[in-house]
């Protein structure tokens, strides 16, 4: 089940606000009856494409709450965009920031153009603490989605005052349809991507959904007078400045975000290397050359090569190793029990046609958006889904080392475990 502003404020028991919405009667997806007479005529321009727009990873986690098309992997946008909100109980005009949030707004308008938000009802509203309206779950319990989610878009300054268009969100990088819009100045830590800003027209609705209060008269919940939206109409938009041709390095701005799990630094959120990079990783069975491919993994090369210098993989044991349909060798847990990692987390970057063949330097992770420190080594073609980030390559001399190990199977039999043979990483040299 998806949670909503997960962690903050808990005396409002904001973690919690799943179950509340879902179980507040009339909050379960139904419209109310005062729908406007004139949205069934109206209709939806197709989102428009741009080849050179930035480049955005969407996802796919579950089957989505409405049928839903994922949008294209370049944003359509770079400047602001106009959209509309219409709902029983008044208009609320937005205007995106795709400059600052192109993924985000790409999303939002991609969803808005297929009907995705027509005829759903906004299941969530605040007034103590935090003061927002919460929309975009067609289910209208706070649980459903789009079926795919994305990363966060953030610069750690953001701040919340009335008037800013947000998304929710269950954790780092796990944005889908729903998003708040703010009536009030909140606190809320930067860690809700803002993508746009709401009229002034636009808030004087809110205030008065929020003046009615909750359906229960607590809090937060349901709002007592139910919001339906009706139609999503996305407006004009206002090109930003051109795209300059610059390096995937320059291009890609990286976000870590902390867990307080580990004890590594988070990596600096430019990287600096923007093609491959030739790397050995020393173990005790022998050295693995492997080369990283920082054009297509920014991030993930830039992490990689951060914990390396800070000598986080040294001294490390690899504590998987799989024998039968998979073939790999994971390693990269301080802990060697799988469960460990630096201390932070950060969005895949995937394609959707990656491969698993033999040679293959991959993230390992615990689902989409949650790469951390571990990764694995294919040392024969494994059939994986498109889930697992490729970074960079092994050479022929590390496959070898890979294969002796295999050889050697799993501690005490089995196609999947701890190697029989330990391998124990002594550090990662660069260059």
């Amino acid at each position: 089940m998806m949670k909503r502003f997960s962690g903050v404020l808990a005396a409002l028991v904001l973690v919690l606000a799943v179950a509340a919405c879902g179980d507040d009667e009339g909050s379960g997806g139904e419209m109310s009856s005062a729908t406007d007479p004139g949205a069934t005529s109206r209709t939806h321009s197709p989102q428009p494409t741009d080849a050179s727009g930035a480049r955005c990873t969407y996802v796919q986690t579950t089957s989505p709450s409405k049928a839903v098309e994922p949008p294209a992997q370049t944003a359509a946008y770079n400047g602001t965009v106009e959209a509309t909100l219409s709902t029983n109980v008044g208009d609320i005009d937005l205007t995106l920031d795709a400059a600052a949030a192109p993924c985000t707004v790409n999303s939002f308008t991609s969803l808005a153009s297929q009907a995705y938000f027509d005829d759903t009802t906004c299941h969530r509203l605040t007034t103590s603490g935090i003061f927002v309206l919460q929309c975009g779950d067609p289910d209208g319990t706070g649980a459903g989605g789009p079926g795919y989610s994305f990363a966060d878009e953030l610069s750690g300054a953001e701040t919340y005052p009335a008037g800013t268009l947000a998304m929710a969100n269950a954790g780092p990088n796990t944005n889908g349809s729903q998003f708040f819009l703010v009536y009030e100045d909140s606190q809320l830590p930067a860690a809700y991507t803002v993508f746009g800003e709401v009229s002034a027209d636009g808030l004087e609705v809110l205030r008065s959904i929020a003046e009615k209060g909750t359906a229960d008269g607590g809090g937060d919940g349901a709002p007592a007078e139910p919001v339906d939206i009706d139609f999503a109409e996305i407006g004009d938009s206002t090109p930003g400045d051109p795209a300059q041709p610059t390096s995937p390095a320059t291009e890609a701005s990286c976000t870590y975000s902390e867990d307080g799990s580990g004890s590594a630094d988070v990596p600096p959120s430019e990287p600096t290397e923007t093609t491959d990079v030739a790397a050995r990783i020393r173990t005790s069975v022998g050295v693995i050359p492997v080369t990283l491919d920082a054009a297509s993994a920014p991030c993930t090369v830039n992490s990689f090569l951060s914990l390396a210098d800070q000598g986080f993989f040294d001294t490390t044991t690899c504590h998987r190793l799989t024998t039968a349909g998979l073939r790999v060798l994971q390693c990269g847990d301080p802990t060697g029990t799988g469960a460990g990692g630096p201390g932070y987390s950060f969005a895949d970057e995937l394609d959707g046609t990656e491969t698993y063949g033999k040679g293959t330097l991959a993230m390992a992770n615990a689902g989409p958006n949650t790469n951390g420190s571990q990764f694995f080594m294919v040392y024969g073609d494994s059939q994986l889904p498109p889930a697992y980030t490729v970074f960079g390559s092994i050479a022929p001399a590390g496959l070898k080392v890979l294969s002796k190990v295999a050889a050697a199977g799993v501690k005490g039999g089995g196609g999947d475990g701890p190697p029989k043979t330990t391998v124990r990483i002594s550090g990662v040299t660069v260059g």
